[in-house]
């Protein structure tokens, strides 16, 4: 017979196992880690995890209310325990915009974001397109991102973005494969929004 566990004990035996597995410590970074191994069930995608240019400073950025722009709503929808959070994907003008010129909402609504919050924390996980976008305005120094969280999932230009965002001189967190998406996106914010209450 299965034994049922509470969920406290489920979520804590889950992480102890990850942890252990791993050899991990109790570093944000590690946290991270285990919390993207823990959403997506994939090693894989928490081992090419990588982080750039001091990522935990954007802690200090979560507790001054600073705001996130995710590229979808469902990563939006994802994101718990914080208000600020902001997407643009929808937005008629962006719509709008898209049919006209037939390029993707994703990277029209990150151009959007960045007009209004180009200091904000960019959380991207499902388009490469978005990356590649809020890329281009950083390159075009018209962002400063405070963190730019870039694991979009895909077989068109999902490694080709990220390795692109090597290349900023802003703190970064992605991770060196095709995989990512909504889930890996979400768990690695959460775990930076609990480190700030």
């Amino acid at each position: 017979m299965i034994k049922i566990l509470n969920p406290e004990e489920i979520y804590k035996k889950s992480f102890d196992i990850i942890r252990n597995q791993l050899n991990l410590d109790n570093s944000l970074k590690s946290d991270i880690t285990v919390r993207v191994i823990h959403a997506t069930a994939d090693y894989d995608i928490g081992r090419s995890l990588m982080f750039g240019n001091n990522p935990d400073r954007a802690v200090s950025n979560l507790k001054n209310n600073i705001t996130i722009i995710t590229d979808i709503n469902m990563v939006k929808s994802g994101i718990t325990g914080y208000k600020n959070v902001k997407c643009f994907i929808n937005d008629r003008d962006v719509i709008e915009k898209s049919k006209s010129s037939k390029i993707s909402r994703s990277y029209l609504a990150i151009k959007k974001a960045v007009k209004l919050y180009n200091d904000a924390i960019f959380v991207i996980g499902d388009a490469p397109t978005a990356l590649l976008s809020l890329i281009e305005e950083i390159e075009n120094n018209n962002c400063r991102p405070s963190l730019v969280v870039g694991v979009p999932v895909g077989f068109v230009n999902a490694i080709e973005s990220k390795y692109k965002l090597l290349k900023i001189n802003y703190p970064f967190i992605t991770n060196m494969t095709r995989k990512g998406g909504t889930p890996t996106a979400v768990a690695i914010i959460n775990e930076l929004i609990k480190n700030v209450y």
